[in-house]
């Protein structure tokens, strides 16, 4: 069996200016998310306690360490604004 080039491996080419590309992350570790948004951990333990965040939809735990689908949190937030009141 050959061994695999680290380049080869490499899911991005470098940009012509020598930058790789990143691509936003989906998931991200509870502390992480505290720090993108403010919502601490320990609220997030309690929306997933509560069943408020579905394991799997908002949150999911791996070895342990719990993660926040930032696409999913935001979401829930878009869908539990305040709707507009326009007086009719």
């Amino acid at each position: 069996m050959s061994r695999m080039n680290l380049q080869q491996a490499t899911p991005f080419d470098p940009e012509p200016s020598g930058t790789v590309e990143t691509v936003p992350a989906e998931w991200v570790l509870a502390s992480k998310f505290e720090e993108l948004t403010g919502v601490t951990r320990e609220t997030v333990k309690q929306r997933k306690k509560c069943g408020v965040w579905r394991e799997g939809q908002q949150v999911a735990v791996v070895h342990r360490r719990l993660y926040v689908n930032i696409k999913a949190a935001d979401q829930w937030i878009r869908d539990h604004l305040p709707k507009p009141h326009h007086p009719a």
